[in-house]
């Protein structure tokens, strides 16, 4: 009965320390640390107006599931809505189709919320 007791102690004792080697520090990058997003050459014109406002989505004369995306007004109301869709972590997945945007399109609108949504 004493020979398990201190077998049971020292298996614990082994477990408990190998939880204390070999830690991984996650190395935490600032991709947002750069220049400052532009709204107008990059919001609109690299991801919006290609992939949202076209034809028969987000634009004006069809506003797909109430939302028309046209204008700095429109896409900064709706910026957290849209950053859920186009990282296909809420609602429906966009672009349409299942083709996700490119990860540093995704990351450039993410800075762009960050930076304050600017009107630039």
């Amino acid at each position: 009965m004493m020979i398990r007791k201190l077998f049971l102690v020292a298996l614990l004792g082994v477990l408990a320390s190998s939880c204390l080697k070999d830690k991984t520090v996650a190395l935490v990058v600032d991709e947002c640390s750069g220049d400052t997003i532009s709204f107008a050459n990059e919001i609109l014109t690299e991801i919006i107006n290609p992939s949202c406002n076209t034809s028969g989505c987000h634009d004006a004369g069809t506003g797909a599931a109430g939302y028309t995306l046209e204008n700095y007004a429109q896409i900064s109301s709706n910026a957290n809505a849209i950053i859920g869709v186009i990282k296909h972590t809420q609602g429906t997945p966009m672009p349409y189709g299942g083709a996700k945007l490119n990860d540093s399109l995704i990351v450039k609108f993410e800075c762009w919320i960050q930076q304050g949504l600017l009107d630039n």
